[in-house]
């Protein structure tokens, strides 16, 4: 199954731009986006605009995304809001949590973040896709480069849940890929350097992972 990962779409039309060219280019057969699909109070337009793609689309809310699009996406024929119980598509296990809370140099999944941790499966079965705005701390999380500014509780939660894939968002200047313990995390930020991940997933196989860059002028 190919999937296509891209976070911090933040409601721009040059994203969505971007987006339309890569599902022209490469096919995928769905599309995650771990957060920060709208901007506060521009969300209906990128709603729409998800919800009218000819491949399917799994979220969740990051920091930017009030919770009141929510009631958008159980309306819409396209957008699946991902969350604790997990989603079957093709053999793959798909899980996701909402939100970030952004403190200085840190990042948290949410409030009672441990108890939010605690709702997942754990430990996670095999071909499992942890779907999360936050990424964790030590994995493409680093704010100027060098402060490691992910969360830790989620970081320990990957640790002994042991997903597969990670696939986050919300630091727009690391996007990238590494490796958390036994899980292949993503940071697939298109409001930056980067412009999403286009991810290959075979049973009981390391995910074929293709970074793609922001197309300059």
């Amino acid at each position: 199954m190919r999937i296509y990962a891209v976070a911090d779409i933040h409601g721009k039309m040059e994203h969505m731009e971007s987006i339309y060219r890569v599902l022209d280019q490469y096919n995928p057969q769905l599309i995650v986006v771990p957060g920060d699909i709208t901007h506060f109070l521009n969300w209906s337009t990128p709603l729409s605009q998800l919800d009218s793609l000819p491949v399917p689309v799994l979220v969740v809310r990051g920091n930017t995304d009030l919770k009141r699009i929510e009631a958008r996406i159980e309306k819409a024929a396209n957008i699946t809001m991902l969350t604790e119980t997990p989603l079957q598509i093709d053999g793959f296990s798909f899980v996701g949590t909402s939100g970030t809370l952004t403190l200085p140099f840190i990042n948290r999944v949410c409030l009672n973040e441990k108890k939010r941790m605690t709702g997942l499966p754990c430990p996670m079965e095999p071909d499992t896709v942890l779907v999360v705005h936050t990424p964790p701390k030590g994995a493409c999380d680093r704010v100027g480069r060098k402060i490691h500014a992910g969360s830790l509780n989620l970081a320990r939660f990957i640790q002994a849940a042991a997903p597969s894939l990670v696939l986050c968002g919300h630091i727009h200047e690391d996007c990238g890929v590494t490796t958390l313990h036994q899980s292949t995390v993503v940071n697939c930020a298109i409001a930056g350097p980067g412009s999403g991940a286009i991810i290959d997933l075979e049973k009981n196989e390391p995910p074929r992972i293709n970074l793609l860059q922001t197309e300059t002028p």
